[in-house]
């Protein structure tokens, strides 16, 4: 039933041409040519299955890879300010943990940088989180808390 006519291009196998039939057939491929189109008919994807990976990485799976260089360790419950530490590396982390509820603010400090200050952490809930920075010199921290708390910085190596 396929036609093909030199002016008219493709004709849609969907469709009939012949007859009173014809004309009905004409209308129902009408129909499900507008549902289905002429190539590729309703489709049969399944939707419980997963779209395929592409291959490329992320760049959360190439940081499980990196490798991370402690610094400076803080296991407290008390306010306090850490002496300078020195980062020599493009990149740096600090990975944050307030252990309970109360209110935890980190404070960062550039020694280049007399006047600067940056709040990194304004929390008073329990909660954690990583922060990155980029910079090489030399920083310190003002923790101000008075429940348990952890604070872990590292730079890449």
């Amino acid at each position: 039933m396929y036609r093909l006519f030199p002016k008219l291009g493709y004709i849609c196998p969907m469709r009939s041409y012949y007859g009173f039939i014809g004309r009905k057939l004409a209308i129902l491929g009408g129909v499900l040519g507008l549902l289905g189109g002429c190539t590729g008919g309703l489709s049969q994807r399944d939707e419980t299955t997963p779209p395929p990976l592409t291959g490329t990485i992320t760049r959360s799976e190439v940081r499980i890879k990196e490798k991370w260089r402690p610094i400076l360790k803080i296991k407290s419950q008390k306010p306090q300010k850490t002496p300078y530490f020195k980062i020599s590396g493009k990149e740096w982390k600090i990975h944050w943990q307030n252990k309970a509820n109360g209110e935890l603010i980190v404070i960062l400090y550039d020694e280049s940088k007399p006047d600067y200050s940056e709040v990194l952490v304004n929390v008073s809930t329990a909660d954690e989180d990583v922060i990155f920075l980029t910079g090489k010199g030399r920083y310190r921290l003002e923790v101000m808390a008075k429940q348990p708390y952890e604070i872990l910085v590292e730079e890449l190596r």
